[in-house]
């Protein structure tokens, strides 16, 4: 790192762990405390914002290492020593999904739509210099007439977090505590500048100096820029004030004992300093929920800074459908095919970027596993709804889920490795937890022509069989949810899963 991070508090705190918590056991507390504070589940946005930070910070042994650092400096806390991980989100996991299977012959009509096919397809393409891509019937979906599509959306999207933290909306609680402050100076230099005024004195430059800089110090404060100055500027202008007040008070008790000729009005003006005093420490206690959240925000936003794409970048698509394909397929999985339907669904998908905040991402592996074997064709991120889609060229044909969970074509249930997909998307939603919403979509794309049709009287918990029209509706209507926000370390931690061909 260029420099080192400063906290707001232990974070260790934030998600109710102790400082020699296990990854696992942050993972676990990080997934229960977003949960609580989700807005979308009715927590609160301030709360999520710092259960967010302490998860990213905690979560990287760099960051973690950073945090321990200033525990041991701001607060006397030492962390006992312990060997350096990986990522939380990173971690291994057992694979819920069950081992590969190598595909069975296909015998008569039980063989897959897959396996079935795989022969002919290579010999379309052996010895001739016609693609069988060429063939193969390029599905066409008018998204102008899904209602997503209709929608007026914004030309930018809402980045979070940006490259400065936003301040949010000023409360109730902010006005009533810095306006008394900002009236009283007011009136105090309205008094002291009016000759006919009682209070009228030539001192009048300072007090509006010292009433100016109470401004800046709450300006700093309510946008959360530069804490350390903010700070010293406050006392600094409590300290001057507290003078005043101090000799105001000492030169009315010598009035007092001379002649006592002013030393009523001395007086007043010593009390009316003793408030200013109150009231500037009332407004800085008032301007505290908007500070801490600011700093949260601040180092959420160095962190985005530091490691994810940047707050005004306009790239939205990362890599190319079918890439990875040729070199990165599991094992098992026919290539080509593989390719032609990633370049298929692909291209539809660039429809979706009618939205501001979309953002795609091609060829994916899963979390812990091979960083060299893209399992995932495709991904769609807006906001914080993550729409995972697999594309397949299988056969043309009547398909899907049967009472047993598993897909079938013409009521004939495909191998394992047609089933793999929902376990997949299961993963990711392990690995997101509930920072992201993950829903999945099988996308069937068919070889040739004919009776080609989808049954959704079934689908499974989190993925849905569909076709390249079917899939553009539904995840355009889901996606619009958030379509003009752009979660920046969501977007981060897709990328990093991301296989380059």
């Amino acid at each position: 790192m260029s420099r080192r991070l400063s906290f707001p508090e232990n974070l260790y705190d934030v998600l109710g762990v102790a400082p020699a918590a296990t990854d696992e056991e942050i993972r676990r507390a990080g997934r229960r405390k977003q949960r609580e504070t989700h807005p979308d589940l009715g927590g609160n946005a301030a709360e999520f914002t710092r259960v967010r930070l302490a998860v990213e910070v905690l979560a990287d042994p760099r960051h973690r290492a950073e945090h321990d650092a200033w525990l041991a400096t701001e607060q006397g806390v030492v962390t006992p020593p312990r060997a350096d991980g990986v990522r939380l989100r990173n971690q291994q996991r057992a694979p819920r999904s069950r081992p590969f299977e190598p595909p069975k012959a296909p015998t008569g009509e039980a063989g897959s739509a897959e396996s079935a096919s795989r022969s002919a397809a290579g010999r379309r393409t052996a010895g001739t210099s016609e693609l069988a891509f060429d063939r193969i019937p390029k599905p066409r979906a008018d998204a102008r007439k899904m209602g997503w599509y209709r929608r007026a959306w914004p030309e930018h999207p809402d980045v979070w977090p940006g490259e400065n933290p936003t301040p949010p909306a000023p409360t109730m609680r902010e006005y009533a505590t810095v306006l008394p402050f900002v009236v009283l100076g007011l009136v105090l230099i309205a008094s002291q500048v009016i000759p006919s005024s009682p209070m009228a004195a030539p001192w009048w430059p300072a007090t509006a100096a010292l009433w100016l800089l109470g401004l800046v110090w709450i300006v700093l404060r309510a946008t959360g820029r530069y804490p350390a100055i903010t700070r010293i500027l406050y006392w600094a202008n409590l300290a001057v004030i507290a003078l005043g007040a101090a000799a105001l008070f000492l030169i009315a008790m010598m009035r007092i004992f001379d002649s006592g000729d002013g030393a009523l009005l001395l007086t007043i003006r010593a009390i009316v300093a003793l408030a200013g005093v109150a009231l500037a420490a009332l407004a800085w206690w008032g301007l505290d929920p908007r500070a801490r959240r600011m700093d949260f925000e601040r180092l959420l936003a160095d962190l985005a800074n530091e490691s994810a794409p940047p707050a005004d970048s306009d790239q939205w698509v990362w890599g190319e459908p079918g890439a990875t394909a040729m070199t990165h397929s599991a094992p098992g999985v026919n290539a080509v095919r593989r390719m032609y339907a990633e370049q298929i669904v692909g291209e539809q998908l660039r429809v979706l970027e009618r939205m501001p905040g979309v953002r795609i991402v091609h060829g994916l592996r899963l979390p812990g596993g091979d960083p060299n074997v893209a399992t995932i064709s495709h991904a769609v991120l807006a906001g914080r709804r993550l729409a995972v889609i697999d594309s397949v060229l299988w056969r043309a044909g009547q398909y899907g889920i049967d009472a047993r969970g598993q897909i079938c074509c013409n009521n004939v249930p495909l191998p394992a490795t047609a089933q793999e997909f929902p376990h997949r998307v299961e993963r990711l939603f392990e690995y997101f937890g509930d920072v992201a919403e993950v829903r999945g979509w099988l996308t069937v794309v068919p070889e040739s022509s004919g009776d080609f049709s989808i049954d959704y009287a079934r689908t499974w918990r989190r993925v849905r069989p569909a076709s390249v029209e079917s899939l553009l509706r539904e995840t355009g209507d889901w996606l619009a949810e958030d379509g003009a926000e752009v979660d920046r370390l969501l977007l981060r931690d897709l990328l990093e899963l991301r296989v380059e061909p």
